[in-house]
């Protein structure tokens, strides 16, 4: 028996078995397959883990006359080896960068943006309470 969605073969005993109202009964090989198709409402051809997928997109590329894309292959070195910079240039060219800026601009962080705290009874949807003071007789 095969899958309905996926087109797996299920072993038997293990289906998950659905039938509509009206009257087709369906078999599934997994909770995933029953959601895509029931509940999601999901294509099978349009859904690439499937073997329907699969299949048309076969025969999409046989139509159009092409073959499945061979894997791209690491670009070939070029025969001038390249002159690897020296990592005391490197330090070299970054202290000079810092010293041609002013002090107050070398290590500069925009300050963080800080959002007023909510207090207890202000949250979104809540009732607020009112509190009557007590006045002091004197």
């Amino acid at each position: 028996m095969d899958c309905s969605f996926c087109s797996d073969r299920i072993p038997r005993g293990t289906e998950y078995l659905y039938v509509t109202s009206k009257g087709k009964i369906m078999y599934f090989c997994s909770s995933k397959c029953l959601k895509n198709q029931v509940k999601l409402k999901r294509k099978p051809r349009k859904v690439k883990w499937t073997e329907t997928y699969r299949e048309e997109k076969q025969g999409r590329l046989k139509l159009l006359g092409q073959k499945k894309e061979e894997p791209r292959k690491k670009p070939e070195p070029s025969k001038e080896p390249e002159q690897p910079v020296k990592k005391k240039e490197k330090k070299a060219k970054k202290a000079a960068k810092e010293r041609s800026k002013p002090k107050g601009e070398a290590k500069k962080k925009a300050p963080a943006k800080e959002e007023p705290k909510e207090k207890k009874g202000d949250k979104k949807g809540g009732s607020k309470k009112k509190v009557k003071k007590k006045a002091a007789k004197k």
